[in-house]
C-alpha cells in the first residue's frame, strides 16, 4: 500500500470514528458494580468518628464531545485532554528530563536499530487485570491495521515500513526498526496502550462495543459518560503511582466559549482557557482565581488545499501570501501576550526550531500587482475555519479584510469540529484555504513530519525532494547535521507555499483559587499528570 493510500485510509477512518459520538442521540456509559444477592439488611452502629471530608470535584469545560473512550481513536485536542486522566503513555521525554509512566525504562542498541521497553511490574487496568507486554503488542497490532484509523501510526510505521516488535517476557517488548531513527524513542514514549482482554484480542476496533468501556491505565477510571453532555472519572485507588488527591474530574461539554466564562463566574467549572489579553488582566486582578501561562507548543496556520484547481496559476498564492500580515492578525485576533508571530512550520518549543529563519512578509504592492495581472479580483475564494476553536473566527475575518485590501474576495465559512475535520482532512477540491493548528512539542517527527510529508495532511502539497529530506532528517543522529536538514525543510516548505504559519500561541488558563499544582508540569496537553493536582478547601 503506497503512502498516499495509507494516509487517505487513516484520515477517513479517523474522521468516521469522530462522527460516531457527536450526534444528537444521548448515550450513557457507566462503570457499575453488581449488587450483593439476597435481601439481608445490615444496619451499621452510629459512628463516633468525625464526618468525612467533602468529596472534591474538578470541572473542566470542553468545546466539543469525544466519540468514544478509546484513546487510539481520539487524536484531536479535546479528546486527548478528556481521556488523559484515564490512560497513561509509556514515558515523556522533556527538555531536561524523562518522566516514566507505564514504562520503567527503555534501552537503545548501539546501532540505533533496536529499542527495548521494560514495563513497570504490578500495574493494573481499571478492572483489576494486570498490564503486561501482551497489551503493548496488541496495541501496536491495532495501530498497524490501517483500517482502524488509529493514532500512533508514526510509532508502528517508519518510512512507510512496519517496525518489528516482539514480546521478550511478560513485561518487556523489543522493537526492531527497518532503518535507524534519531527520533523514534521520543515518538514511542507517547504510545498509549489499550487492554487486550477488553477487546478479546480482536485487532479490528472500528465500531466495536469495547471502545465505549473505557478500561484504562491512568490515575482516574470511568464513572459516567453521557455523549454531548459530560465525562465523569473517579480516582483509581490502585493507580501504580499512588491514588490522586482529587476525588472526581468532570469534563463538561460547553461548546459556546462565552457560556464557559459564565459557568466559571457561576462556580459551575474550575477551569477556563483564556483567549485574549483582556481576560488575562481581568482574572489576574481577582484573588478568587489563578492565571497560568506558558508556550502552548502549537502552530496555528492557514493551509493551502493542493487539490483545488485555483492554484494551477502560481500567481494566486504569491498574491495571497504577500497580502497577509501576521503581526496584524496576532494583535487583532489574539491580543497582547497571547501569541508570537510564527516564522516556520516548526513550533517555537520544537527541537531544531530556528528562531532566525525568515518567514513570509507582507508586500502590499506586490500583492496588488499580481491580483491585477492574474485577474484575481474576478474570482472569489473560500476559507473554512473551526467555529469551536479560539482565535479562528477573528483570524479568518482579519485575513478576509487583508485580502479585500488588495482586491481579492474571500468567503469565510465556520464549521463545527466534527464536520470541519471531515472536510479539511479529505480530498474535496471546492475550496482554497482552511485555518487549523497542530501541537508540536519536542521532536519534529511527532507531528510536523506527518503533517507535511503527506501522511496526515493529505491535501497539503508535498514533493519528492521534501519527502526525502524528512526521511533523511529522521535517520540522522548527528544533531548539527539534523539541524541543517530541518533548516532546508523549512526553506523548501516556504518556497513551495505549502501553508502560511501564522502564530505560536501561548497556553493561558485560569482556575479557581482553590486548585493547586497546575503549574507543576508546563506542557500541553494540559495536566499531563493529574496526581499533581489538588483542591484545597
Amino acid at each position: 500500500m503506497n503512502k498516499r493510500l495509507i494516509s487517505f485510509v487513516l484520515c477517513l477512518a479517523m474522521m468516521a470514528a469522530m462522527l460516531v459520538g457527536c450526534s444528537s442521540k444521548e448515550e450513557t456509559t457507566t462503570a457499575t458494580t453488581a449488587a450483593p444477592a439476597g435481601n439481608n439488611t445490615t444496619t451499621a452502629a452510629p459512628s463516633t468518628e468525625a464526618p468525612a471530608a467533602e468529596p472534591t470535584n474538578l470541572v473542566i469545560p470542553s468545546a466539543s464531545c469525544i466519540s468514544n473512550l478509546n484513546p487510539l481513536l481520539e487524536t484531536m485536542k479535546e479528546g486527548v485532554i478528556m481521556l488523559n486522566p484515564m490512560y497513561d503513555p509509556l514515558y515523556v521525554i522533556d527538555v531536561n528530563e524523562t518522566r516514566y509512566y507505564l514504562a520503567e525504562s527503555y534501552e537503545v542498541s548501539g546501532d540505533g536499530m533496536e529499542v527495548t521497553v521494560k514495563l513497570r511490574d504490578g500495574m493494573k487496568w481499571h478492572d483489576g487485570e494486570a498490564i503486561t507486554a501482551d497489551d503493548m503488542i496488541f496495541t501496536m497490532d491495532v495501530i498497524a491495521d490501517t483500517n482502524n484509523g488509529a493514532g500512533g501510526a508514526n510509532i508502528v510505521f517508519l518510512n512507510d515500513t512496519v517496525v518489528g516488535y516482539e514480546k521478550v517476557d511478560d513485561l518487556t517488548v523489543k522493537i526492531t526498526l527497518p532503518s535507524a531513527s534519531a527520533s523514534y524513542t521520543d515518538l514511542l514514549g507517547a504510545l498509549t496502550i489499550i487492554p487486550e482482554h477488553v477487546f478479546e484480542g480482536n485487532t479490528n476496533i472500528v465500531g466495536v462495543e469495547a471502545n465505549m468501556k473505557g478500561v484504562g491505565s491512568g490515575a482516574y477510571k470511568l464513572k459516567e459518560f453521557v455523549q454531548d453532555q459530560h465525562l465523569v472519572v473517579e480516582k483509581f485507588d490502585d493507580y501504580f503511582l499512588g491514588a490522586p488527591s482529587i476525588d472526581t474530574i468532570t469534563f463538561k461539554i460547553i461548546s459556546d466559549l462565552s457560556a464557559q466564562e459564565i459557568a466559571l463566574a457561576n462556580g459551575e467549572i474550575n477551569f477556563l482557557e483564556l483567549a485574549n489579553s483582556m481576560a488575562v488582566a481581568k482574572y489576574s486582578s481577582d484573588s478568587n482565581y489563578k492565571v497560568v501561562q506558558y508556550p502552548e507548543g502549537r502552530v496555528n496556520y492557514m493551509a493551502v488545499n493542493s487539490f483545488c484547481p485555483t492554484f494551477e496559476d502560481p500567481r494566486v498564492l504569491e498574491a495571497v501570501f504577500a497580502a497577509i500580515n501576521k503581526e496584524e492578525i496576532i494583535a487583532g485576533a489574539y491580543g497582547e501576550g497571547m501569541a508570537v508571530p510564527a516564522n516556520a512550520i516548526l513550533g517555537n518549543v520544537t527541537t531544531f526550531y530556528n528562531k532566525d529563519f525568515k518567514g513570509y512578509e507582507q508586500d502590499i504592492e506586490k500583492a496588488k500587482a499580481l491580483v491585477a495581472e492574474a485577474g484575481l479580483d474576478k474570482k472569489p475564494m473560500k476559507l473554512y475555519f473551526n467555529s469551536e476553536r479560539v482565535y479562528m473566527k477573528e483570524t479568518a475575518q482579519i485575513i478576509q479584510q487583508q485580502l479585500k485590501n488588495v482586491g481579492i474576495t474571500l468567503e469565510v465559512t465556520p464549521i463545527e469540529s466534527a464536520g470541519f475535520f471531515e472536510k479539511v482532512f479529505g480530498t474535496d477540491s471546492d475550496y482554497e484555504f482552511y485555518l487549523n493548528g497542530y501541537g508540536q512539542i519536542g521532536d519534529p517527527d511527532k507531528t510536523v513530519y506527518g503533517m507535511f510529508n503527506g501522511t496526515w495532511g493529505v491535501n497539503l502539497k508535498t514533493t519528492d525532494e521534501l519527502t526525502a529530506l524528512w526521511t533523511e532528517a529522521r535517520s540522522t543522529f548527528d544533531p548539527v547535521k539534523r539541524q541543517e536538514l530541518y533548516n532546508k525543510i523549512e526553506q523548501l516548505t516556504k518556497d513551495e507555499m505549502v501553508a502560511y504559519p501564522i502564530a505560536y500561541p501561548n497556553y493561558v488558563f485560569v482556575t479557581t483559587a482553590d486548585v493547586e499544582g497546575t503549574d507543576t508540569i508546563t506542557r500541553t496537553p494540559v495536566f499531563e499528570d493529574f496526581t499533581q493536582l489538588s483542591i484545597v478547601k
